[in-house]
């Protein structure tokens, strides 16, 4: 099967977290036997691909996907919307989006019934696959790499593009009195925001440079951690998820997506309540790892059995 991955044509003027998702995505459909390429200069004419996936509901899109449905070819869509915003601007875009696609994959069952009563959804288009994540995240790192590079011990982990949505200020300021140092790794997308949180550390914060996806360092930061930190006001990105992988203590913002994919396992915040935080973070540390969570993790959203789920749709449903 040869599979065409298009997106919206701005993406990867500032790329993140779904830049990467995307990337990913068409090594593991590779690595399950189809022939996977990213629309651009070197992808092949339209008509050698047997299917399409398309990545986002942003706009500008829509154009595209349109022309690709009047040339016949059968359009998955991962939408990478916030179904949880129920006021969001956008909604007549995001429609077209789901009208022109014939498959519709979501992450969680959370997420279908948002999208079934905010959206009109022909039956039969709306599947749950869950997110999956790099099957390098499943081995361990060399012990005590990360560590040695930085000159750290102990440390509270956030991995992630710093964003004002994503509330990395609320908690440098939250956690300004905290002794465990705050290590933060990820680039920005606006320099502004960044020079607000540059300018509100002290020293038990550290700002890291973009590290690349799934790399040993990365992964060590990862397993080594004392907890893992993440409070965007949307529901959490894929590197929670892959600290779950590590067994590591999580704090995350209170959000139903986050409940369907962890469960109890981590020390949940109410949104907005960043005079909590530093007691979570304590009982988190405290409370210890959770190896029920990570064998979840292992056995649900390790690669690449996600991706096969998604392979198997796609011949069931649109290969008939």
């Amino acid at each position: 099967m040869r599979i065409l991955l298009t997106t919206y044509h701005q993406a990867f003027l500032t790329p993140a977290g779904g830049e990467t998702e995307l990337h990913q995505l068409a090594e593991f459909l590779s690595d399950c036997g189809a022939r996977a390429d990213i629309y651009g200069p070197n992808s092949r004419r339209l008509s050698t691909y047997d299917v399409v996936i398309h990545f986002s509901t942003h706009g500008a899109g829509e154009g595209l996907l349109s022309d690709i449905k009047s040339a016949g070819k059968p359009i998955v869509l991962l939408p990478n919307f916030n179904f949880f915003d129920q006021h969001h601007q956008s909604k007549n875009i995001v429609q077209r989006h789901l009208d022109l696609a014939d498959l519709i994959v979501l992450r969680t069952q959370v997420e279908k019934s948002l999208c079934e009563a905010n959206f009109n959804v022909a039956d039969g288009k709306l599947v749950v696959i869950p997110p999956g994540i790099a099957p390098a995240f499943g081995k361990p790192a060399e012990e005590g790499l990360f560590q040695n590079a930085y000159g750290l011990q102990d440390y509270v982990l956030w991995v992630g593009q710093l964003a004002e949505h994503k509330r990395q200020l609320e908690a440098i300021e939250a956690l300004a009195d905290l002794e465990v140092p705050l290590v933060m790794i990820g680039g920005y997308a606006d320099k502004r925001y960044y020079e607000r949180c540059k300018a509100a550390v002290g020293d038990n914060v550290r700002f890291l440079p973009n590290v690349q996806p799934a790399s040993e360092i990365l992964r060590s930061a990862m397993q080594s951690c004392s907890a893992y930190l993440e409070l965007g006001d949307d529901f959490p990105g894929f590197s929670a998820i892959e600290a779950a992988l590590a067994g590591r203590p999580m704090v995350l913002n209170e959000h139903p997506w986050s409940r369907e994919i962890f469960g109890d396992a981590p020390v949940y915040v109410a949104p907005g309540r960043f005079e909590m935080l530093h007691a979570a973070i304590l009982d988190a540390i405290k409370g210890g790892a959770s190896q029920n969570l990570a064998e979840q993790i292992k056995a649900h959203h390790l690669q690449p059995n996600p991706t096969k789920q998604l392979l198997h749709l796609i011949t069931t449903k649109l290969q008939r």
